[in-house]
Formats: structure tokens, sequence, C-alpha cells
């Protein structure tokens, strides 16, 4: 019993004591109201995104006949084919090396650029808006473009590298010359949006520090490597990680400049999920390999979680 009714009258003990145990429809309904309040969230997350993911769980576990509408339950065989795909393990590997190339490459571009950048001239902020429009540009008009700057025949790139008596690049047609094609336009394109996120953080930064430095003898290098990295952490946190969601779902881009090729060289895991759904109409054996990437994804959260409570983001 708390303090406030062992000292309370007797008529006002028992008056409080009712009203617990008794509440007024108006308690009621106030106690009710924040609830209601979450239910339209809560009933969109349910419908778009719960249903769905149970729904893909049982197709995952069946073999489904689109043409005919038919399905028949295989239990677990679609995973277990997946074990012994050789383009589901070579997808995994193409989405690995992808991601392990763009990343520190978006990572490193946008700092330098940001940092380049940070003074506000006015040449500066045009150059800073030059480096974003790749970012709000679609991805079929980034695909078009860099599709006909690295045309064989036809191709900027080339006809560059023709006038100048040098050998030209078959930049779609070969696998590694295809591979550092999809990593170029993937940095080009999304190095604005990380470019801006990077600027953010230097604002945060405070110019007296540079100038204590600057008095005290250090260097430009040094001022960098010891002042603006350090101040940097949370923000560079945050590039890597929402670069890295970037990579693993990348898409569009790829599938209409390369479409996956040449061969499977640039099919990421993505790109074969959707072969297997829409190219081969076997959406059970689709779903199936989302739902085996979806530990990877879990993990990524978790590490965004923990990284940024460790940096103090969150």
């Amino acid at each position: 019993m708390s303090s406030s009714e062992k000292t309370a009258p007797v008529p006002a003990r028992k008056a409080y004591l009712r009203a617990r145990r008794f509440p007024s429809r108006r308690q009621t309904e106030f106690r009710w109201a924040p609830y209601l309040f979450l239910l339209p969230t809560v009933g969109m997350l349910a419908l778009f995104s719960l249903y769905p993911m149970l729904y893909g769980a049982w197709m995952s576990l069946q073999n489904m006949d689109v043409i005919h509408g038919t399905a028949r339950f295989v239990g677990p065989n679609n995973y277990l084919r997946l074990l012994h795909d050789p383009q589901f393990g070579e997808s995994l590997l193409n989405t690995a090396w992808y991601t392990l190339t763009v990343v520190p490459l978006i990572l490193a571009g946008s700092i330098a650029v940001a940092v380049f950048l940070r003074e506000s001239r006015p040449a500066r902020l045009l150059a800073r808006v030059g480096f974003y429009i790749p970012f709000v540009l679609s991805p079929v008009v980034v695909a078009t473009s860099w599709k006909w700057l690295l045309n064989e025949d036809l191709g900027v790139i080339d006809g560059f590298l023709k006038w100048a008596g040098l050998p030209t690049v078959p930049w779609l047609s070969d696998d590694f010359s295809a591979r550092v094609s999809v990593v170029v336009t993937t940095v080009w394109n999304l190095i604005g949006f990380y470019m801006l996120m990077v600027l953010a953080g230097l604002s945060q930064i405070n110019p007296e520090l540079y100038e204590a430095a600057r008095l005290e003898g250090a260097t430009a290098p040094q001022r960098f490597w010891h002042i603006t990295l350090p101040m940097l952490r949370p923000t560079i946190v945050l590039v890597l990680i929402l670069a890295t969601v970037h990579a693993t779902q990348a898409f569009e881009t790829i599938l209409l400049l390369t479409g996956g090729g040449p061969g499977s060289a640039t099919r990421l895991v993505v790109q074969n999920m959707y072969q297997a759904a829409f190219g081969r109409l076997q959406p059970g054996y689709g779903v199936a390999q989302a739902i085996l990437v979806l530990p990877f994804i879990l993990f990524v959260a978790w590490l965004q979680m923990r990284l940024f409570k460790q940096e103090g983001v969150v």
C-alpha cells in the first residue's frame, strides 16, 4: 500500500480503491485511446507486410502451376533443391563480390567528394547538385544511358578509345568488363545520395578543432585522419549499413544494363529470384530463395541496431 493510501481518510481511501477496481467508462476509453491510434498503422503493416510474408512462406512449400492455377504441397523440396542449384550458388557469390566492391567504393567516394565540396561556394554548390542528380534519375534512365555509353559499336567510351588509337573494350559482353561496368554504374548512381549524408555529418564538426590543430602544426592529412574520420564515425556506420542494403537489393539497373549476363556473371540473388518466379514460372521456388536469404537481412538489421547503439545514434 502506498503512502497516499495510508494517510488518506477512510471514505477517500474506499473511493480510491473502488475507482481502481471499477474504473469509469471515461477512464476505460482513455486507457484504450493509444491502441486505437495505433490500429491504422498496425493494420497497414499486417496487410502489406505480415500477410505477404506468411503467404510467401506458404508458397515456398508449394509447387505452383501458374498456367492452370493449381498448387501441390511439396514441403521442403524447394529448399533442398536450392542446395544443389549451381545458379543460386553463383548468384550468392555474385551478390557477395558486388556488395564487397560497391560498398567500400561508395563510402570512400562519398567522403572524398563531401570533404572537397563542404565549403559553401557557388561553384561547389553547383557541383553538389551535379553529383546528386544521378540519384534522382529512374533506373531505366540510368541503365539506358550507360548502355549507350558502353556500347561496343556506337558507344561514346569505345568511340573515344578508337579515336585515341587504343583497343576497344567489350564492356557488356565480357565477364570481367561487365562486372566493372555494373559497379561503376552503381557507384555513379548512388554516390550523390551518400555524399549529402557525409556533408551533414561534416557540418556537425566544430571548426575550432581544425583551427586548433592547424595552430599546433598538423597537416591536412593529419587533420583528416585525427579529426574528420573520428567525428564522422556515426555517419560512416550509417552509410555502410544503408549502402549494404542497397547493394543486396540491386535489381532494376543491373537487369536493364546486362540482364544478369554475360551468361550469369552479373546475376545477383534478386535477379535469380525474379528469373525463377517470372521467367520459369516457378513462384514457389523463387520465394524459397527469398526466405533462405532472409537470415542475412535480419543479421544486417541486427548489426545496424547494435552499431547505432554503440555510436550513440539511437
